[in-house]
């Protein structure tokens, strides 16, 4: 009678450990036969991968694109290198779950600005930024600031004495403005010099002094110059990225901000929807990897770990509100971008403005224009081109909207 007792639990544990796991099973044999191609083309993506990281920084988007198609990609496939078809070094390369993130914090979503986040996150060495519109900037102020990052620029004080601090203490720091000569003092750091000692714990020199390594300290740099000239024993220490702003990216910021102008609420319900996805996904792939930890930590009869059982039950109820919560933001996302689409023009039309304006400086440096101060001229149009028409649809407000913000930037400029 015992036997039979203890069979038929057995027999309901068994029930509840196939239900708990059957919503991840064809998740995870899609993800198999994915993981089965990713090992078989690993070769030729990680030469490409390592090539991008090494160089392709300091360079726009299209040459950068360039590099990868006819310079890499290109001798790999002729090599007979496995490599994956349409190769993308930000697929490669970025957490999708830190992708979300970095677009919360302001990165913007375009490929060009992703494969800035990776640069500068990724690479061994620490990354100088080149961000004139001082968009890496404020991206690595949010990004940070849980950390309590350390802000300094070449001028502030105590510079030495704040950075011994936070590679002792594992802290970020983030100097800002600097110009094509670095301080000599801190080509130690930047050359991360470490020092291996016994027990595993790591130690830096500075100067004279020895300091405690926390590996979790990042160092961040950018500068305000569109065009630096660095020296090569800067370029050699530092991962140089090219953050000047891209259209496709500077088109969707400017959308957002006419139709926050515009339609204010369908702003704010895409804002609050972006994070609502994000955090669900997020949570998902948290869910999947809490299912996995518990599987290989089971010692034993898997029937036999109650706490595994109930997790897996729990797990299950959750994911399945988190995916229909997704889904549901995801289709109502859908709806309101179609909305925001029809705002596009003048979007795209902001945006090829600026970069008309911002190529003036290779007439005089005097024609530099700050995109702060931009931003805030399309605002001005988009309130002073309202005030005096009412129009009678969107493509006639877009119209009136258009004209008059080119004669505020022709005026602006000149």
């Amino acid at each position: 009678a015992k036997t039979a007792e203890d069979l038929k639990t057995k027999l309901e544990r068994a029930e509840k450990l196939i239900g708990g796991l059957a919503g991840e099973k064809v998740r995870w044999e899609a993800s198999l036969d994915n993981f089965d191609e990713q090992t078989h083309n690993l070769f030729g993506d990680c030469i490409i991968s390592a090539a991008f990281l090494s160089y392709a920084g300091p360079f726009g988007s299209s040459y950068r694109d360039a590099l990868v198609t006819n310079e890499w990609l290109k001798p790999v496939v002729e090599l007979k290198i496995p490599v994956t078809p349409g190769f993308s070094f930000s697929n490669f390369l970025a957490n999708p779950t830190d992708v979300r993130d970095w677009n919360l914090q302001g990165l913007p979503a375009d490929t060009f600005s992703t494969e800035n986040g990776v640069l500068s996150t990724r690479g061994r060495r620490f990354p100088l930024m080149i961000d004139p519109q001082n968009q890496g900037n404020k991206w690595v102020r949010k990004m940070e600031a849980p950390r309590q990052l350390k802000i300094f620029d070449p001028n502030s004080r105590d510079i030495m004495r704040t950075l011994e601090r936070a590679i002792e203490f594992g802290s970020p720091v983030l100097l800002e403005n600097v110009g094509e000569e670095l301080d000599p003092s801190l080509e130690p750091v930047l050359a991360k010099n470490i020092i291996e000692s016994g027990g595993g714990s790591l130690s830096i020199k500075i100067g004279e002094t020895v300091l405690d390594y926390n590996p979790a300290f990042k160092f961040y740099i950018t500068t305000k110059l569109s065009n630096p000239h660095y020296t090569p024993e800067v370029s050699t220490k530092t991962t140089i990225v090219n953050f000047i702003v891209v259209q496709e990216g500077l088109t969707n910021q400017l959308l957002g901000v006419v139709v926050m102008k515009e339609e204010e609420k369908l702003e704010q319900r895409k804002s609050e929807l972006v994070v609502q996805v994000a955090r669900g996904k997020n949570r998902l792939v948290e869910l999947e990897n809490e299912i996995l930890r518990l599987l290989a930590e089971t010692k034993g009869s898997l029937l036999d770990d109650l706490s595994l059982i109930d997790t897996l039950q729990e797990s299950k109820a959750t994911s399945e509100t988190v995916t229909e919560q997704v889904q549901a933001a995801e289709l109502m996302m859908v709806q309101i971008d179609e909305s925001r689409e029809k705002y596009r023009p003048a979007g795209f039309r902001s945006s090829v403005l600026y970069f008309v304006l911002n190529d003036l400086v290779a007439i005089d440096p005097m024609y530099q224009f700050a995109l702060d101060s931009y931003t805030n001229l399309f605002v001005q149009s988009i309130d002073k081109s309202g005030e005096k028409k009412i129009s009678g649809s969107i493509e006639e407000r877009i119209d009136d909207l258009n004209q008059y913000h080119a004669l505020a930037v022709y005026r602006f400029g000149c």
